[in-house]
């Protein structure tokens, strides 16, 4: 019922914006003859000053210490708030249908939302810093990434010292892991419906898997390979979770004698050192783990225009992103930056085919209401 009521408020407030649009109502949003571009960053930089301070609606509660540095740097104060995805977009509707708008950048990471909704309906618009055009590939600017983090399959190194106890991905849906794997809950993460609109697209892969580790074909019930491992990953009966802090518990406290599995942020794994856990990678034919793009947008309207396209320019450098990718699991859009040398690759590319890139926002909103309710059938 929750997640009912926050779609149909959402759809009712992109549906009121839509009406007040064609009507010409809301408040007037004033000239853009003042927001820059950025191509004069010495311009920016003095124009974002004079605005004196941002406020950021974000998807991870690393925007305090971002928020922090861009402080130090430019003298710009930032208060960043850590909400969820529908959070942020029933805030910044309502503010921009209101004509009362307190938020002037979003980071995010439903782009599927972000690219069929907010950005076509005027709730957001997207900003590409011109100094970074040509370093990023097209495709992750439209919306625009910030940042990637990497999503494994881990288990118990302390119990399993000679590595993962599973190879293959449908091993998941074995009866020796029923109600034994931790994952996030698709009716509450929209994370989980990208990874499955990602899994039909790579169907032909999953099916080859199958037969790796059985010998014989894949007979299906539902209309692809990638329903079925889901359906099949829904009838073991997985245990459900809000956030992957306590799923990278759940699996890394010493001293269990059957731990599960779980899939969470690699960044977790920084958790081994920080509260003696023993969590490891689990390398899983055919795909062992997924690439969670993070946007970021500027909210139509906003107050401080040209801080907000200050701060991603910001986030485009070492210092701005560091917060994130100083923990494992996390790397820059822009290629060449540092990251974690916990890393198991260097860089995002350096996991090559292996990894799911759930960057294909057009396909997820087209499947999104589908395999919604899909999940609701299979786990009901």
């Amino acid at each position: 019922m929750k997640i009912r009521r926050s779609k149909a408020l959402i759809a009712t407030s992109l549906a009121a914006t839509l009406l007040l649009a064609a009507c010409g109502g809301g408040d007037d949003k004033g000239s853009d003859a003042n927001v820059l571009d950025g191509s004069d960053m010495d311009a920016l930089v003095a124009a974002a000053k004079e605005e004196g301070e941002l406020t950021a609606y974000w998807h991870s509660s690393r925007i305090e210490k971002a928020g922090e540095a861009f402080e130090a740097k430019y003298g710009i104060k930032v208060t960043g708030t850590k909400q969820t995805d529908t959070e942020t977009t029933e805030r910044v509707v309502r503010e921009v249908e209101s004509g009362n708008v307190l938020a002037d950048i979003i980071g995010y990471d439903d782009g599927a939302r972000l690219a069929n909704d907010l950005i076509p309906n005027g709730i957001v618009s997207n900003y590409v810093p011109p100094a970074y055009k040509d370093q990023i590939p097209a495709e992750f600017q439209d919306p625009m990434i910030y940042l990637f983090q990497v999503t494994v399959w881990g288990y118990n190194t302390e119990t399993y010292p000679d590595g993962c106890p599973v190879s293959n991905i449908w091993e998941l849906t074995e009866p020796e892991w029923s109600q034994n794997i931790h994952m996030l809950d698709p009716a509450l993460r929209t994370t989980q419906i990208q990874w499955f609109a990602e899994l039909e697209k790579h169907s032909d892969e999953l099916a080859a898997a199958y037969k790796d580790l059985t010998g014989e074909e894949l007979q299906l019930t539902e209309e692809n390979a990638g329903l079925e491992f889901i359906k099949r990953l829904a009838e073991n009966d997985p245990i459900l979770h809000q956030g992957d802090e306590e799923i990278a518990q759940a699996v890394g406290v010493k001293g269990q004698t059957n731990p599960p599995l779980g899939q969470y942020s690699l960044g977790r794994h920084r958790d081994n050192e920080k509260l003696d856990h023993a969590l490891g990678y689990c390398d899983l034919t055919p795909f062992p783990a997924f690439n969670q793009p993070s946007y970021v947008g500027i909210v139509e309207g906003a107050k401080h225009p040209n801080a907000a396209r200050l701060f991603i320019n910001f986030l485009m450098t070492d210092e701005g992103v560091s917060p994130w990718t100083s923990d494992p699991g996390a790397y820059s859009v822009v290629p060449g930056l540092p990251n974690s040398d916990q890393n198991p690759f260097d860089s995002i590319e350096g996991w090559g085919d292996r990894i799911l890139n759930l960057t294909d926002t057009k396909n997820v909103g087209t499947r999104r209401s589908e395999l919604v309710d899909f999940w609701t059938r299979v786990n009901g």
